[in-house]
This record gives C-alpha cells, sequence and structure tokens, in this order.
C-alpha cells in the first residue's frame, strides 16, 4: 500500500513484474535491531520488573543484532558489503546512546503501575478494511500496552529517524495511515470500541541539535489524530489502492500505472533502469 502511494508504477514493477528490488540499507538493519532490542527491554519490564530490565545489558543485545543483521543483508546482497566499518560504528554509537537515554527515562514513557503489555509483534488482519471479499489486511503491530484503570488500550509503533519527524512528516497521510488501520484492524478483530483504542509513534533520534536553552531528548512521541472520520478516510484510502490494482479474486490488474516522477524517485530501486522506468 505504501509503495503503491509513493509510486503506483513501482508498485507495478515490484508486485505485478515481479522484478527484485531488494536494495540493502544500513538505515533498515539499524531499524531493525533496534526495535528488536527495544521490545525485548519491554518484554522484561512488564513480565518481569523493572529493576530486571534496568539490569539488561542492553549495548550488548543491540550490538549481537546489529551485526546479525547486516551480515544477513550482505549475503542477501550477494556477499557485497553495503557499509563501512566507520558508518557501523556510527550507527552502533548512535543505538547505544539511544538505548541509555531510553531507559534512563524508562518512568517518563512507561509506567509499569497498572498497565501490562498485551503482547510485542501482534499480528492484526481484516478484510472489511479493504472493501473486498479477495483481498486482506494483515499487519504486524510493534507493541500494545493495556491501561487497567481507564481500560484502555495504546498501540505504539517505533520509529527510527535520523533528526525525528518534521510537520511535514506528521502531515504524510501514507505514514499516518499505517497505525490508523492497525487501531481498526485491533479494534475489528477483538470486538473492542475504537474510543478505547490509543495509537502512538514512538519515534528515536539517531542525531539530536544541541541547544543551550533547552533539554534535548532522543525521544518523539507522536499521537496523530485518530477518531473516526479520519480512520474513515484511511480505511476509503486502502480501498482505493485495491480497487485501482485488483480484479476479482485478487488478481492484479495489468495496465499502465503512474510514474510519480521527482522526489519519489530518489530512492527507487528501479531508478537506474531504463528498460523498466523512464
Amino acid at each position: 500500500y505504501s509503495i503503491w502511494k509513493n509510486c503506483p508504477h513501482e508498485w507495478y514493477l515490484q508486485y505485478v513484474q515481479k522484478h527484485k528490488s531488494f536494495r540493502p540499507s544500513i538505515h533498515l538493519i539499524f531499524g531493525t535491531s533496534l526495535h528488536q532490542t527495544i521490545q525485548l527491554w519491554l518484554k522484561v519490564m512488564y513480565s518481569q520488573s523493572a529493576k530486571a530490565s534496568d539490569e539488561m545489558h542492553l549495548a550488548h543485545d543491540f550490538h549481537q543484532r546489529f551485526l546479525q543483521e547486516y551480515r544477513k543483508g550482505v549475503l542477501e546482497n550477494n556477499k557485497v558489503h553495503f557499509s563501512t566499518k566507520e558508518e557501523l560504528k556510527e550507527f552502533y554509537t548512535d543505538g547505544q546512546i539511544i538505548l541509555d537515554f531510553i531507559r534512563k527515562k524508562r518512568r517518563k514513557y512507561f509506567s509499569i503501575r497498572n498497565t501490562e503489555l498485551v503482547g510485542i509483534e501482534i499480528p492484526v488482519s481484516s478484510r472489511s478494511l479493504t472493501g473486498s471479499e479477495e483481498v486482506g489486511f494483515y499487519g504486524l503491530i510493534d507493541f500494545i500496552l493495556y491501561h487497567k484503570k481507564v481500560k484502555k488500550y495504546s498501540i505504539y509503533d517505533i520509529k527510527t529517524s535520523t533528526r525525528g519527524w518534521s510537520k511535514w512528516d506528521k502531515a504524510d497521510s501514507t505514514k499516518i495511515n499505517q497505525i490508523l488501520l492497525y487501531k481498526k484492524a485491533f479494534s475489528l478483530e477483538h470486538k473492542i470500541p475504537e474510543e478505547d483504542v490509543d495509537v502512538t509513534y514512538f519515534i528515536v533520534k539517531r542525531k539530536i541539535f544541541v541547544h543551550p536553552d533547552y533539554p534535548i531528548s532522543r525521544v518523539q512521541e507522536f499521537r496523530p489524530s485518530n477518531g473516526k472520520k479520519r480512520i474513515k478516510k484511511a480505511c476509503e484510502d486502502l480501498e482505493s489502492f485495491i480497487k485501482d490494482c485488483f480484479i476479482g479474486a485478487g488478481i492484479p490488474v495489468e495496465k499502465p500505472y503512474f510514474k510519480n516522477a521527482g522526489d519519489a524517485c530518489k530512492f527507487c530501486p528501479f531508478n537506474n533502469d531504463n528498460n523498466l522506468c523512464d
């Protein structure tokens, strides 16, 4: 869905024409590894104790995962390295600083009083979201907390960012629709009223601007508008993707797809192949 939103032609090349589009990225390796370490830390905090989570060797856990993911990326890239020792060290150090910051500020972001961890990497699926009997929606929620006192759920999506989200990132409907669709699917699947489910983007920053006049944070929490009208709009947008790209029985439509030339081309895996895109 997000690829189609970015450029329908890229979606067509990747999912209809089946052209390989894997491009390893140090940012992806970093994000995956940091996700996993934060999720493990949360699991220990809520299933054991805050003290146990404080005693974890987070930097070591992140280091092992970071190297493992990088080696995997090299293998998938025909054993060709896509980073340098200096860059790997820089990204590892950034991750170490982020984890240290989150642990020190644990009480600010995660309360264990009257709160329980519902789960990590929670799958959600629904056909109601797509408006189609043949095409379904599937996603994985990073983690969900349940607040016993107010009887509400909080859906969290962890995002890694170089310097945090700007106002343009926060206004990007493709980014925001992801967590809104998670909320709708989770609500439908577990028969929980939408008003009892909140959403939060937990954004961790690799780099920060040093400013002497106010404290610097490595974490940015963003709670987008997620009322019924906003969720309905996100579902309609997803349905427009389904209608544009699929026919009965979920078969992709063979047709010319719009090429979103411009900024969308910068990170496109097909931008150097004139046979696939001009």
